[in-house]
């Protein structure tokens, strides 16, 4: 009799193991169709799915190397099998490659270290550019991680979000302190500036950080007019969306923000801890995540990065940790009210 119920309880327990594998975290909850799966976190290369090989391992343990570990995930990007971070805690950008099964640590460039590494973002060439607000400077690296050259203007006084034109001819800088868009060339030659502080359309008060569509368009965060404002590639005001409050649809303080591939806009929000979905005319689709440390929840979720296939990072800042979400069906999200 107690072998028979040895083998019972045996098979409950795989049973029970089984029902727990297939039960899945997504947004919006059963029974409305799933939109948002939540997949995984990142801290380390390992949990991207970089597999060190004998001698790695070997050689990290004769000369003492440590892991590169994220200690407080800010800026992301993600292009071509790697994931870029910026740690404002280390004061480094790793780039974890999961193609070449590699890390690269960046702590600055040959002269100086990072003190404040804030977003990140690649060329078509792979090249590297990193905003560091307390220096006001942009550095360039190659797409290995050696260090190629730096931007500096006097125009750029507190440099946050940047990114890149289609058409790799324009670096876009979102200037906080200035409350300005400074457009450069990826060399550094200054272009022009767009927007100033203030209330209206085309204005800003301390933005964040940016994205651009497929067709050129700019994402900005504005983020103390509590706000996503929408201009064309020249610049000029297209559409807003947002305002201060605290029901799904406001924004306490919107920072990151990230498109899909089907032009949906995923805004993060430091104060709620949410992320909010919107489409392109600015309406309210989905809503996913809260203030917490479990799967899904965030403690000050800030930068967003979205690769082709929907697949979402999203930094966790306070958490110490990338979470990875997926896009399920894009015309279900839009569906959503």
């Amino acid at each position: 009799m107690s072998r028979f119920l040895y083998i019972l309880f045996f098979l409950i327990s795989i049973d029970s193991l089984n029902a727990k594998e297939v039960q899945k975290l997504v947004w919006p909850s059963p029974p409305d169709e799933a939109k948002i799966e939540y997949l995984s976190f990142v801290r380390s290369p390992e949990e991207f799915g970089i597999e060190k090989g004998f001698f790695s391992r070997a050689f990290d343990f004769l000369f003492d190397v440590s892991e590169a570990s994220i200690s407080a995930p800010f800026g992301l990007h993600s292009d071509k099998g790697r994931l870029y971070i910026t740690d404002i805690s280390s004061k480094s950008l790793y780039i974890f490659d999961k193609k070449e099964d590699e890390t690269i640590t960046i702590e600055g460039s040959d002269d100086e270290s990072f003190l404040y590494p804030i977003d990140v973002v690649t060329d078509v060439d792979g090249n590297i550019f990193v905003s560091d607000s307390v220096r006001a400077k942009i550095y360039v690296f190659e797409k290995d991680g050696d260090f190629s050259y730096s931007i500096s203007n006097k125009v750029i006084q507190r440099p946050i979000g940047i990114a890149i034109s289609n058409d790799n001819k324009k670096l876009y800088v979102v200037d906080s302190v200035a409350s300005k868009i400074h457009v450069i060339t990826p060399k550094g030659k200054f272009i022009k500036s767009i927007g100033k502080k203030g209330l209206n359309d085309g204005e800003f008060n301390r933005p964040t950080f940016i994205d651009i569509g497929k067709d050129g368009k700019i994402y900005v965060t504005d983020s103390m007019n509590h706000r996503v404002q929408i201009l064309n590639p020249d610049g000029k005001f297209i559409n807003k969306f947002g305002y201060i409050g605290q029901e799904i649809g406001s924004f306490g303080s919107p920072r990151g923000i990230s498109l899909d591939s089907y032009e949906n806009i995923y805004v993060s929000d430091t104060m709620y801890n949410t992320i909010q979905v919107f489409n392109n005319s600015g309406e309210l689709l989905l809503v996913f995540g809260n203030y917490g440390k479990n799967k899904g929840e965030f403690a000050l979720a800030e930068d967003i990065s979205i690769t082709d296939d929907n697949t979402i990072y999203i930094s966790d800042t306070n958490n110490r940790r990338v979470q990875v979400f997926k896009l399920l069906d894009s015309t279900a999200v839009r569906s959503v009210k």
